[in-house]
Parts: structure tokens; sequence; C-alpha cells
């Protein structure tokens, strides 16, 4: 459930035989109706928007279609100020700036925002690698509803007889995690996409950049990193992501005791430990028992 984590396509392998990477094509940025940068506060999506930015400035597209879009989690799980960083972020470039989130009936025949703790609740079980429904159900499906929406504006200004072109960019890196490294740069979505309203394809403009090269392009672009990161934190994920390795977990703990706590709490309501091998009871004894935590990376 890495922040970075997108509401995205189905890739297909990018390697050959001799397991090289080849050439893929970059999008036609002008032949599109929205690009859509997903942004998420985090260090690789600032960087994502600020080369959208610059290639859509070098490609003539204005920048009154470019959309950025935030999921948001809920206050119980996105680490403090992010929901406003990602908004700043946008702002930065003078972009229109979408928020969305997991909505359920209210009771009274309108909807309201679930968050992720409420829904894992709800469900019973934590999320884990092989059931990220944490990404389905907070992430891609809220995005999906925002296509929509963008295909209806630009029905309604007059495009017809075509289907609404979305370029959806996403800040997913190679280095990341080997699944990540077969990801296709550029694709056809066609899961996102349908026959009449919408055609989609993703993008992901630093694919093959370094972390190194992530933090040098945002000292270089100017925008605020979140403060997590100068915690120790490597990745601005939900506060405690199921992903996670033990050190990250430690180290959310110290910075978040009561998040902590409340998830010990879950985890006793529903009998199911945080993740195979780790609950969070251990982790918050742990923790309060270390000091300073080297925290490793994780796959995401």
């Amino acid at each position: 459930m890495g922040r970075d984590q997108p509401a995205g396509a189905g890739q297909e392998p990018l390697f050959g035989l001799d397991g090289l990477l080849p050439e893929v094509p970059a999008p036609d940025l002008p032949s599109y109706d929205w690009v859509m940068p997903s942004i998420s506060g985090g260090k690789d999506s600032q960087c994502e928007l600020d080369e959208t930015v610059r290639q859509c400035d070098a490609a003539g597209v204005p920048r009154e279609r470019i959309v950025t879009v935030f999921c948001d989690l809920g206050a119980l799980d996105e680490w403090p100020g992010t929901r406003e960083l990602a908004a700043e972020h946008a702002a930065f470039y003078g972009l229109r700036h979408e928020v969305v989130w997991r909505e359920v009936d209210d009771g009274h025949g309108g909807k309201r925002q679930q968050g992720l703790s409420e829904h894992i609740l709800e469900r019973g079980k934590w999320p884990d690698r092989a059931r990220r429904y944490c990404t389905s159900d907070m992430k891609r499906a809220p995005v999906y509803r925002l296509m929509t929406r963008l295909a209806q504006e630009k029905r309604d200004a007059g495009v017809a007889g075509r289907q609404v072109r979305i370029l959806n960019v996403l800040g997913m890196r190679a280095q990341e995690s080997p699944a990540r490294k077969l990801m296709s740069p550029f694709a056809f979505d066609e899961r996102a996409s349908n026959q009449t309203v919408r055609h989609v394809d993703t993008w992901l403009p630093i694919h093959s950049w370094t972390t190194e090269d992530v933090w040098e392009r945002i000292r270089q672009a100017g925008t605020r990193p979140h403060p997590v990161y100068a915690a120790g934190m490597p990745r601005l994920s939900c506060r405690f992501c199921v992903l996670a390795g033990r050190s990250a977990l430690l180290r959310a703990a110290q910075l978040d005791p009561e998040g902590a706590e409340a998830r010990a709490q879950m985890e006793e309501a529903m009998e199911h430990s945080f993740k195979d091998g780790i609950s969070m009871r251990s982790v918050i004894a742990e923790a309060a028992a270390a000091g300073a935590v080297r925290v490793e990376d994780w796959i995401a």
C-alpha cells in the first residue's frame, strides 16, 4: 500500500530476450484532452509532476489541460499535512487540483468519505501483498470516477464523435521493485478505458530514474518535501503500510504512537495480525525500547 502506488493500468513486460529495454514511444502530449498526474505529496509524485509539467510546456500543452489528483486515505491514515502538501505542489505550477476518496452510503440517502482504517475494519482483515484492496478501493475506483467526470466535462464543452483522451500519469519507478521494473513506461489502459466515452493511456515519466535523480530534481524544482522524510521514513505511504518492513513500522510507531496503538486495537478486534509474522503489539513494544531506527526501504 505504498503511497506511490497508483490507481493504474495493467502493465505488460518490456524486456526482450536480450534483457535490454527497447525504446518506448513517448506520448503525443498535445493529443490528450486531459493530462492527469496522480500526486501523493511524496517524493516520486513530486518529481513526476515537475517532469510532466516540463514536458507539457515544451510540447505546447496548456496548463489548463493538466489536472492533478490526490487520493485521500483519510485523516487517520495520511501522515499529517499530506493532503495540504499535495495541493501546495499543484498550486506551485498553477494547476487545477482534484481530491478523491472512497465513498460509502451515509445512511441518509447521500454519500460520505470512508477512510482506510474504517474500510479495513469493515473488511475484517488487513490487506496484504496478494490482496491489495487498499489500492483498488481507495485509489483506483475513485480515480476512475474522476475520469468519468472529466470526460463529461469535455462532452459538455462540445467534444463529440470520438472518445475523450486522458493520459494518466504516475510516479512509479523501476528501481522500486522487480514488478515495477517490468512495467511499461507507456501503455494503453484497457481497464480504465471504454469503447465510447474515454480512451486512457498510462505514462510513467520517471520510470527509469534513480532515487538520487528524484531528489536532485526536487532540489532544482524548489517544491517542498514532506517532513516525514527528514524524520527517517524513505516513503510517504499511509502511516502504517502493510508492505513496509519492520524497521519502517518501528519508526512509524515512534513518530505516531497513538496511531500504532489504534492499529493494535484494530488487530485485536479483527483477530488478524497486521502482517504475517508481525503484530502491531510487538512493534509498539520494540519501538518503545529502541533508540534511533535506521529505516530500510520496502518493495512497493
